[in-house]
């Protein structure tokens, strides 16, 4: 599921119809010649957005598209926030950013501060305390409104393909509308005071600076939202995770609800005949988007045109007064009750989804489930409405006093920056104090400790790394750069290890499992002598195949240009050997997948040969499914609880089996790790070994482990050692 992985947008309150609460100068804007009739059609846009969202994300029948209720959010926003900020710039010629920012910080912050202090305590008591710091990170970040910085960075780093989503993901889309006004009043205040410099002489007619004004907005409008559009067309497919957070490929969305509000006096003048259907066609688009898109889709993209065109049209349409439009439907009373309640339901719902099975304790939850836990959303959004939200907001001392109502954001901020902090900073439960025999290489190895660890009981107190710096256990080659990033089809030259002075030359080509194996494979070339060259790169299969990539939805392009590249750079040196690996589970675009992944295999190994004296093939070690450092930490006293079975942790066995006996043919090197990491007499793969973990999340060995398997290494790729003068 997509969120923002998944996604969704924020379903402010800011981004509701016009109440009296949504504004203290509402009641005196008979002046302004901008419409502020109440907008059924609106509240019902944004029940059904929340609602699409929702059932994206519980896996509802046929609704994988619903994440463009991000869209239609951010269209509504645009709309009903440049609204107000026309209506204040048209009655006073001038706006006030301490009082936009004060209505901000009453409608949003008191609710969102709730829903994070609650994640944060259902985390803490439900979830790993492994994933505790990486919440309360993100906590931070959604206090201040930059989680979507931090989800695109993050986003980037391949090592967190295995991570499960944030539980508060979702704040992502509140981030990018708050980014974007924290510009566009200054923007429109610049405006009003050039414009009256410009065009408000003692003079000038009746109205000329406002049209001039407005045409000064519209202006603005078209080169920032065309610039954004550009962006998320051109971006979205070499850089998803960047363009699907940034606000640079969203901004559009907003600025064409904001292009709407700025046209809203002319559109009141279509005929009741055209405004109809122009609104049913409107929300065509939308539900039709929710089926027409999918996570395959390149998003936001031109594809986000379709949800954000059909909102505009809803929305334009319900300026000018009609009876037969989309406000049929989108005006009964249950729309308008989830529509006046979605901030909160969009707030709860996404930590229920990824807290709730855990605290059901549900391993698998299905629909059911999901539908029960939403249920429960409904009901905190409820009482989220009616005991904080409506409230606070329509407190005079804050609506009426900026400097209250911000001082009051304020302090709700810093709660949550410091409930984030304190969360942080809790200690890893452990079982007990007692330390498992120490992994030396000398006194005790992990082949001597292997066939008794998969009855190891307690985690131990000296296990290494521990649970809290598991995900930090990688190889040196990701500080170094020498993991290529996916969207990078460079090769880096510059990745010699081993011994530097060595005659030989050794390449370890692949993956990030095939990176996994430098700490043993470096210290085999420096024992030996030998240099070694790391060519690796993040999700980049060795077999000649075309594959789709996940993280950038879309055939991975970049995979088969930095092959060529480096099998250009093998053909220069002429290494003595290479040791190729690829994780076995990646999704071939093929008729057969299995058999073309078969013979990409045997294609690439034999371009290899071309190149190089001895080529091996490492087969990849087992995928145990399940994050092993957050089972650990769920289980510190039952440690067997997260131990692996062979037979379920061997990614396509007779493929596999098939791989090995094709690239045998081929006079390769098979070399198969798999007797060193399980337990094949008794079928279980060991999380726990002396005192080291095995895994530092489902399928990637710790580095720690790594090292401590040179000898079997070195039994199975024999480098012949360098000769001494």
């Amino acid at each position: 599921m997509r969120l923002t992985n998944a996604n969704t947008s924020a379903a402010s309150p800011d981004a509701a119809p016009m109440t009296e609460a949504a504004a203290p100068a509402a009641a005196t804007e008979a002046t302004s010649a901008r419409p502020s009739h109440w907008r059924p059609d609106i509240e019902g846009l944004r029940a059904l957005a929340v609602g699409a969202v929702i059932a994206a994300h519980i896996g509802f029948f046929y609704s994988e598209g619903g994440f463009i209720g991000v869209d239609v959010f951010f269209v509504i926003s645009g709309f009903l926030i440049t609204s107000l900020l026309l209506r204040e710039m048209d009655r006073t010629g001038t706006i006030s950013i301490t009082g936009f920012y004060a209505r901000r910080a009453v409608r949003l912050l008191p609710a969102a501060a709730v829903v994070l202090a609650a994640t944060l305590a259902a985390a803490w008591f439900w979830l790993p305390r492994t994933r505790l710091h990486d919440i309360a990170t993100d906590a931070a970040a959604a206090a201040l409104n930059v989680v979507n910085i931090r989800l695109a960075r993050e986003g980037t780093d391949y090592l967190n393909a295995d991570a499960a989503p944030s539980p508060l993901q979702h704040f992502w889309s509140l981030a990018v509308e708050e980014q974007f006004y924290l510009l566009w009043p200054l923007l429109l205040l610049a405006i009003a005071l050039v414009a009256k410099r410009i065009w408000g002489g003692r003079f000038a007619r009746a109205g000329h600076l406002r049209r001039r004004r407005t045409t000064a907005v519209a202006l603005v409008l078209a080169c920032v939202g065309a610039a954004s559009l550009y962006l998320s067309a051109t971006q979205s497919g070499p850089d998803p995770v960047w363009s699907y957070f940034g606000i640079h490929t969203r901004a559009w969305e907003l600025a064409a609800g904001a292009g709407v509000a700025v046209a809203a006096n002319r559109l009141r003048r279509l005929p009741a005949w055209a405004a109809a259907p122009l609104s049913w066609a409107g929300l065509g688009l939308v539900v039709a988007s929710v089926f027409l898109i999918d996570e395959r889709t390149t998003f936001p993209g031109t594809a986000a045109i379709l949800p954000v065109a059909g909102t505009a049209l809803v929305i334009a349409a319900g300026c000018a007064p009609h009876r037969f439009g989309a406000r049929l439907i989108l005006g009964i009373a249950p729309a308008q009750y989830v529509g006046k309640i979605s901030y909160g339901l969009y707030l709860w719902h996404w930590p229920l989804v990824m807290i709730g099975p855990a605290v059901l304790g549900l391993e698998e939850p299905r629909l059911r489930h999901y539908l029960v836990l939403m249920a429960a959303a409904f009901l905190l959004a409820v009482a989220t409405f009616h005991l904080v939200e409506n409230p606070i907001r329509t407190r005079r001392t804050l609506v009426q006093v900026p400097s209250r109502a911000l001082a009051m954001g304020g302090g709700l901020i810093t709660a949550a920056l410091a409930l984030s902090i304190l969360a942080s900073l809790q200690p890893m439960p452990t079982a007990s104090n007692e330390e498992a025999a120490e992994i030396t290489g000398d006194e005790a190895t992990v082949w001597e400790l292997l066939d008794e660890s998969s009855d190891v009981d307690v985690v131990p107190a000296n296990l290494t790394p521990a649970l809290e710096d598991a995900r930090l256990d990688e190889p040196a080659l990701y500080d170094d750069g020498c993991v290529v990033e996916r969207d990078d089809p460079a090769v880096n030259e510059d990745c010699w290890y081993g011994d530097p002075d060595g005659e030989k030359t050794l390449v370890l080509f692949g993956d990030s499992h095939a990176a996994q194996w430098f700490p043993a494979l470096n210290q085999l070339a420096e024992a030996s002598g030998w240099r070694l060259l790391a060519m690796t790169k993040a999700a980049c299969s060795v077999p000649d195949v075309a594959e789709y990539d996940p993280k950038l939805q879309r055939e991975y392009t970049e995979c088969p240009e930095w092959k060529d590249g480096v099998y250009d750079l093998l053909d220069e040196i002429r290494p003595d050997a290479v040791v190729a690996a690829t994780y076995d589970e990646k999704e071939v675009i093929a008729d057969d997948p299995d058999q073309a992944w078969t013979d990409g295999w045997v294609d690439s190994v034999e371009r290899l040969e071309a190149s190089t004296d001895e080529v091996y093939y490492l087969a990849d070690n087992p995928d145990l499914g399940e994050d092993v450092p957050d089972c650990l930490a769920a289980n510190p006293e039952d440690a067997s609880t997260c131990v692996g079975h062979l037979d379920d942790a061997l990614i396509e066995p007779e493929r596999r089996q098939a791989v090995e006996d094709a690239v045998a043919d081929t006079g390769a090197n098979v070399v198969d790790p798999v007797p060193w990491i399980c337990d094949v007499d008794e079928g279980t793969c060991p999380v726990v070994v002396g005192n080291l973990l095995v895994y530092r999340d489902s399928n990637h060995l710790a580095a720690r482990f790594v090292a401590e398997l040179a000898p079997q290494l070195a039994a199975a790729i024999p480098l012949e050692p360098a000769q001494t003068q």
